[in-house]
């Protein structure tokens, strides 16, 4: 009995979430509805296609909102202050809220999952960019704009790292190598860009002391790891070639941004063959 008990309550609590994720989705979409019509989105069909949700849900949204239907004809509110075009805390913290709603109980089930933590992540990211548009001022110390930037750097290299991981764990290595071979072919390619092929590394050690590690590419493009101390163990996996060839691009950067112009040549238009295939994607019509 006592197990039953508990199994009982367990799907109670579980109920009682889902009503309050419910909730919350329905009162944040009622924020991004009102704040689509706002911007001059009047077509009421469209915005129903585009939420996934019938037209009377749609109005009960505006209408909560204190949004007058009829006048469809009225300018956009707020125009005349915020641009169209000027990011606010207004239209992404409500993004952040319901990106939040839907990555909390896929973490709660599964925190390690890479494509959850991207979603996660994600979800701060867009958090921490409203607080960066509006800082709090009743939060006490640490929420200045550039106190909070560092955080939001943060965050994008953890969806960055979370789907590498992804990536890694879908694909063989000769795939990952072949990726990110293109990668800095193409770099190299397009005559306006340097691309690190190998670095060494002198890497301070928490004993004392250093040593030197060559990070380099096998004629595969498989990321390679060598050095003359017997500390250095292991082998590479998919996720340590994809960060390393990831810090190797942001090394190629820099050095790019410092290079005189006599090292670039006339940037080629073609792109180099053997690419990946294009993607497009197709938005449906009104009338589909």
């Amino acid at each position: 009995m006592p197990d039953r008990e508990h199994e009982r309550i367990a799907a109670l609590s579980a109920l009682i979430g889902w009503a309050d994720r419910r909730e919350r989705l329905a009162e944040e979409r009622a924020d991004l509805v009102a704040a689509a019509w706002r911007s001059g989105s009047r077509n009421v069909a469209e915005l129903a296609r585009l939420a996934r949700v019938s037209r009377d849900t749609i109005y009960a949204d505006l209408k909560a909102r204190s949004i007058d239907t009829s006048a469809r004809a009225q300018d956009p509110i707020g125009t005349t202050e915020i641009p169209r075009d000027q990011l606010t805390a207004e239209s992404v913290r409500p993004l952040a809220h319901l990106v939040d709603a839907v990555a909390r109980p896929a973490f709660s089930r599964d925190p390690n999952d890479p494509l959850t933590r991207v979603t996660t992540s994600a979800g701060r990211t867009l958090g921490l960019v409203a607080d960066v548009l509006d800082p709090p001022t009743d939060q006490g110390p640490g929420w200045t704009r550039e106190e909070l930037l560092p955080g939001l750097a943060g965050e994008g290299a953890a969806i960055t790292h979370h789907a590498q991981r992804e990536l890694a764990a879908s694909q063989q290595p000769d795939q990952l190598a072949a990726h990110t071979d293109y990668i800095h072919r193409a770099m190299l390619h397009r005559g306006r860009h340097a691309s690190a092929e190998r670095v060494d590394v002198v890497v301070a050690l928490p004993i004392g002391g250093s040593l030197t590690v060559r990070l380099d590419r096998d004629e595969r493009g498989w990321t390679t790891i060598s050095g003359d101390s017997p500390l250095l163990a292991g082998e590479i996996d998919g996720l340590d070639h994809l960060e390393v060839q990831h810090a190797l691009a942001v090394l190629s950067r820099v050095i790019t941004r410092n290079l005189d112009e006599g090292a670039f040549i006339e940037k080629r238009k073609e792109p180099l063959p053997g690419g990946p295939v294009v993607r497009h994607r197709l938005t449906p019509s009104n009338e589909d």
